[in-house]
């Protein structure tokens, strides 16, 4: 492997948002296309993969958060803010409603629909159908919150599964789902696409003195 130049590395760690974002892309692409057998050795590499993955990419969400708090003093800076928390608090005109829709637009709860459609991501549950097309994010946060009491994927005969509880539906008892993996990878990049996407329009409203793009470019840091 050819090493990275150190001006483009003092250029990824310059923006600490970026950087993470070059990280979460170097755990992404450890991620396999194929579903390992339960338990095996590949199943374990698979799994601390997506642990990374997960890890990295909130971390970026969470700075974002304080990118926003810092732009408009929606909370006190030690405390502990969510970003449900931060989209009520902004105003409902100007960039503070362009911020808001943005979040809104990747962070949204699943919401109950009456029937399906041709639409995008349109869920089944136990408890009827659920509109998830801009919960991406939502989900990515549920699954960082599953990795830190276990294991993320139920693998049984070569195929995996997870599983996803809607708490904030209004219903009296709260809907589950279960997304059915045939490509890990495939699944995890188009979290990722959409974790870029949403920094990428949230800096766009809202700039930052330095902001760097490397997470677009291809490297291999040999992170283990």
């Amino acid at each position: 492997m050819n090493r990275v130049p150190d001006n483009t590395i003092q250029d990824i760690m310059r923006d600490q948002v970026d950087c993470r974002l070059v990280i979460a892309k170097n755990f992404l692409d450890r991620i396999t296309p194929s579903i390992p057998k339960e338990n095996s050795f590949e199943h374990f590499l698979l799994e601390t993969n997506i642990d990374a993955f997960l890890f990295f990419s909130s971390s970026i969400i969470d700075m974002i958060k304080v990118e926003i708090n810092n732009k408009f003093n929606l909370f006190d800076k030690e405390n502990v803010f969510y970003i449900h928390g931060i989209r009520k608090r902004l105003d409902g005109s100007g960039i503070q409603k362009q911020i808001k829709d943005v979040i809104a637009k990747y962070f949204s709860v699943p919401a109950h629909c009456e029937q399906p459609d041709t639409k995008p991501r349109r869920i089944k549950t136990d408890l009827g159908y659920f509109d998830a097309a801009n919960s991406t994010l939502w989900e990515l946060q549920i699954l960082r919150n599953k990795a830190v009491h276990g294991k993320i994927l139920s693998i049984i005969d070569h195929k995996a599964s997870i599983d996803f509880t809607i708490r904030d539906s209004g219903m009296r008892k709260n809907p589950k789902y279960t997304v059915t993996l045939e490509n890990p990878n495939e699944y995890f990049l188009q979290i990722f696409n959409n974790l870029a996407s949403f920094v990428r329009q949230i800096r766009l409203l809202n700039p930052q003195k330095t902001q760097s793009s490397h997470h677009t470019e291809q490297f291999d840091f040999k992170l283990e």
